[in-house]
């Protein structure tokens, strides 16, 4: 399975990210990216993305670098997000980097920047890989 195939038949199906309008993409091996037009749906008051919205980017971005090294589909087993800024201005965008991969666990660091590439929040997590 080469990247466009992981990206075709594991993200962009998947009716959780259409909804929320999240585009990601492959940058090498153990790394990707996921971006996000802001639209008010991702909003909270004060004009600033959902934290639950920020932590699906973080979640997408971790995910597709672990599948971009393993080509097997896998599940998140442990998010650690800190918000470090608010995130208002578009696009919203998160880059996920392998650190460590394992028999059957990545862990993966993500940082996830405003529009203006001010950092807004920094997260670490673990994916198991199903070895079918």
């Amino acid at each position: 399975m080469d990247d466009q195939d992981i990206i075709e038949q594991l993200i962009n199906r998947d009716p959780f990210v259409n909804y929320i309008g999240i585009k990601t993409r492959i940058l090498g091996e153990g790394s990707a990216e996921s971006t996000l037009n802001l639209e008010n749906k991702h909003m909270r008051l004060g004009n600033i993305v959902n934290g639950g919205v920020i932590c699906s980017l973080v979640d997408i971005a971790g995910g597709t670098a672990v599948l971009s090294l393993s080509k097997k589909n896998q599940v998140t087993t442990n998010l650690d997000v800190n918000f470090l800024n608010p995130l208002s201005k578009s696009p919203a965008r998160a880059v996920g980097k392998v650190i460590r991969k394992g028999r059957n666990i990545c862990v993966v660091k993500i940082e996830v920047f405003d529009g203006e590439d001010k950092l807004c929040a920094y997260a670490t997590g673990s994916w198991f890989i199903f070895n079918e």
